[in-house]
């Protein structure tokens, strides 16, 4: 995507700069929600999260409906148009979000919106040390495996939480499809067959 760089600097630049806006001094290398147990470090927990509730609500707001997904991605109608609807909508917005959708808006970046929601998910998911794994099986997962294959997960993902989406596909045959930070595992019996008659 042409703006990618962009996207990750402004979803980056937003969560830093709420974290660094409280007392709490940031880890250089990762961030233990675990130990995070003064007020001011709960305070600061619930507005990182509240700015990525924000930015869902906007997500959502601009893919919903195709008039709006078009009028945000149209340059010709002004970004203070864009930003006056944006704030009728959601007048309660926090004034941090207000702010940022201001430069955004400054910079006729709003369009970005969905892509630096995106992207600042997957700040969120990191910080709290959680991975989202899709899951593709050929048939339906037994609840006795459920707690064994969360575990699993966890330690193959180094995560301390794991949001597990699950979808079937017969034409698998067996096996299973783990797809997680770009990483893609393929220990399927359909996959097995199509290395098999490949070699052959």
């Amino acid at each position: 995507m042409k703006y990618t760089k962009l996207i990750t600097t402004y979803s980056k630049s937003l969560f830093q700069n709420t974290y660094n806006s409280s007392s709490v001094e940031p880890s250089t290398d990762s961030f233990d929600v675990a130990k995070m147990t003064s007020p001011e470090q709960m305070s600061l927990q619930a507005n990182i999260y509240i700015l990525g509730e924000e930015l869902l609500l906007l997500r959502s707001t601009l893919l919903s409906s195709m008039k709006l997904k078009e009028f945000f991605q149209n340059p010709t109608y002004a970004e203070k148009q864009k930003l006056e609807i944006l704030l009728t909508i959601y007048p309660g917005l926090t004034v941090t979000m207000k702010s940022f959708l201001k430069v955004l808006a400054e910079r006729s970046h709003l369009s970005l919106l969905p892509n630096i929601c995106e992207e600042y998910t997957l700040i969120l998911l990191k910080f709290k040390k959680s991975t989202k794994v899709r899951l593709v099986i050929a048939s339906i997962l037994q609840e006795r495996y459920g707690m064994l294959l969360l575990n699993t997960l966890k330690t193959l993902t180094a995560s301390k939480q794991v949001i597990l989406s699950i979808s079937y596909n017969p034409k698998l045959l067996g096996g299973l499809i783990l797809e997680y930070n770009s990483t893609l595992i393929d220990a399927s019996v359909l996959n097995e067959f199509s290395l098999f008659f490949t070699e052959g």
